[in-house]
């Protein structure tokens, strides 16, 4: 599972259902980079069942490649700037607005029609499946969750995102894949008994360098009696976030403290990202090592050995990694 604001979503690689809350992301890049998006480079995202248009024709004008207004009126979900409403061409300049990740709300309908911006060249769309929540269609038909969503069927579908990647560039359409499933809930006659195991992949780390430190989780479901396809299930969506622990090791100098931490929990619980196979991802800027106002007079070289501790929740567990060690050269 993930985590939008601190409320529980679904990925949509995590067998995700109408009948919960599902986030879809996606990420922009150009070059290698994350390519900045403003409000007047971002329309909409509108879902729409793939067995119906299996073919981009059905859904794309011919002359531009955007979506056609008789296929927007089929879409199952329409998602758009914040204050935008309805436009008949569906291609904004400037009304309404990206939101934030801090100013979602679970049961409002602005929340869960509108589209956030969660970082540079990054943005997510929620589909509510379990407030009484409503969208409006390009064609201003207010759609509601209740009736919308409970009626459709396990099938794939698409999201379509209309974006301009640069101020004066032409719009264009990205269409990404997810698969629903009726039901994403498990029946168990015994207690739940799940292990863990962590790994960190990054072993050097070069000063100066802003780098994701990448921790591995493999989550093993114990009970012998519970069929394997629900043990699959149940990996994909115990874990919803993290966060982690990273301290500088002094244990060659006596003079200076034997641990000095660097990030505690509360600094990088906002900054963690968990990945669909439950990698945990934060970024590291190493270059606070070198900033005495930021870590002290007492932490000795930047350089050394640092650890990462990693703290995450599986049911009503928490769990907290052995420390994991890395170097920065």
């Amino acid at each position: 599972m993930g985590s939008f604001n601190s409320n529980i979503v679904t990925e949509r690689n995590q067998r995700p259902s109408f009948n919960g809350r599902t986030i879809l992301r996606a990420y922009f890049m150009r070059n290698g980079e994350y390519v900045p998006l403003a409000n007047t480079q971002v329309s909409s995202v509108l879902l729409f069942r793939e067995t119906v248009n299996t073919a981009p024709s059905t859904i794309l004008e011919v002359s531009s490649g955007l979506v056609s207004d008789s296929a927007a009126s089929g879409a199952v979900w329409r998602w758009a700037l914040s204050g935008a409403g309805a436009t008949g061409n569906h291609l904004v300049t400037g009304s309404g607005n990206l939101l934030s990740e801090d100013q979602y709300v679970p049961a409002s309908s602005i929340s869960c029609s509108s589209i956030y911006s969660v970082a540079e060249g990054r943005l997510a769309v929620v589909l509510n499946g379990i407030d009484g929540v409503s969208s409006v269609l390009r064609d201003g038909t207010t759609v509601s969750s209740n009736k919308q969503l409970s009626g459709e069927p396990a099938a794939s579908y698409i999201d379509v995102w209309t974006v301009k990647l640069c101020a004066g560039c032409d719009w264009q359409t990205f269409i990404n894949k997810t698969d629903f499933f009726q039901n994403n809930a498990v029946l168990l006659t015994t207690p739940l008994l799940v292990r863990t195991k962590e790994r960190l992949y990054n072993k050097k780390i070069e000063l100066g360098s802003i780098e994701k430190l990448k921790i591995g989780t493999e989550v093993i479901v114990e009970n012998k009696d519970i069929d394997d396809s629900i043990k699959n299930t149940l990996r994909d969506g115990l874990i919803t976030s993290g966060a982690m622990e990273i301290m500088k090791h002094n244990d060659a100098d006596h003079t200076l403290p034997a641990r000095v931490t660097v990030y505690d929990f509360v600094d990088t619980s906002s900054g963690v990202e968990v990945t669909g196979d439950n990698t945990f991802l934060y970024l590291f800027d190493t270059t606070v090592l070198t900033d005495t106002g930021a870590v002290g007079t007492k932490f000795g070289a930047a350089t050394g050995t640092y650890s990462v501790q990693l703290k995450y929740t599986i049911l009503e567990e928490t769990i907290l990694s052995p420390l994991m060690y890395f170097t920065v050269v």
